[in-house]
């Protein structure tokens, strides 16, 4: 834990640590917002460092943007900080992705990364994770799912924001992870509806040497689809939609999965 104690630091004695998740560079614009609250009310929460005070140089593990607001916007020389002498590399790591999970939002690419780091650091323990981030585990699976099996392609299309991590997992789903045949079902996927890409998604694992032309043919089939609409008190309407959210899901599916949980459960079905 930090210490209570707050320095002035010269920004110079400063280096990012190589365990600070945010690996992309933070927009100028993305900054300005942060470096105009300074300027107007200080800087309220001080960034925490490794190393002990009085020997630079120190490493930043938490608070990247209120560093490149500092120095890069408003010009200033020094910023105020608080340490920890000793910190493990995975410790380091889990304390950066927390602070940026909640903050603002890292680049798809830099949670996975992260995230996958501590997977295997944690020995492969992804409910250790979960654990450690405040991550549903859902989520977390996500994150190092994709991270293991997309292709650089497709990264590049996450870091865009031109495609979904829940229409990434489905592709590499119906294409049972065989990558090249993933980036194709990824193309076709976009001008589909959710029902389709889980249909997609369904005959692709029942068939894993399916072809493109064979998944994406199936999933245009018409099919006569059974509703079952339910009434929700606003207490689980509103858990619902923070699960889906959290979990990166529609709320329907989240619903359906929930509901056959239950009767899985219940010894409704076999």
């Amino acid at each position: 834990m930090p210490n209570d104690k707050i320095y002035p630091i010269l920004l110079r004695d400063i280096v990012v640590s190589n365990e600070n998740v945010r690996s992309q560079p933070v927009p100028n614009e993305d900054l300005q917002e942060l470096a105009d609250s300074i300027k107007k009310h200080g800087q309220l929460q001080p960034v925490v460092l490794m190393g002990e005070y009085g020997k630079p140089k120190y490493q930043l593990i938490i608070g990247q943007r209120r560093f490149y607001a500092i120095r890069d916007i408003l010009k200033a020389k020094e910023i105020r900080a608080t340490f920890v002498e000793k910190m493990s590399n995975t410790e380091a790591k889990v304390r950066s992705l927390a602070e940026n999970m909640c903050r603002v939002e890292l680049t798809y690419s830099d949670a996975a990364e992260a995230i996958t780091a501590l997977y295997k650091d944690f020995g492969h323990n992804d409910k250790k994770v979960a654990s450690e981030t405040g991550l549903s585990l859902t989520k977390v699976r996500q994150y190092i799912y994709i991270e293991e099996r997309a292709s650089a392609e497709t990264k590049q299309k996450l870091r865009q924001k031109k495609v979904t991590p829940v229409d990434v997992q489905r592709a590499l789903q119906a294409a049972s992870d065989d990558v090249g045949k993933a980036d194709e079902l990824l193309k076709r996927m976009q001008k589909y509806d959710k029902y389709q890409k889980q249909r997609m998604v369904q005959y692709g694992q029942q068939n894993p040497k399916a072809s493109v032309k064979e998944i994406v043919t199936k999933a245009e089939e018409p099919v006569v689809e059974r509703k079952i609409v339910v009434k929700l008190s606003d207490k689980a309407r509103s858990g619902l939609e923070a699960a889906a959210k959290k979990m990166s899901m529609e709320p329907d599916e989240v619903a359906a999965k929930a509901v056959e949980e239950w009767l899985s459960t219940q010894g409704f079905i076999q």
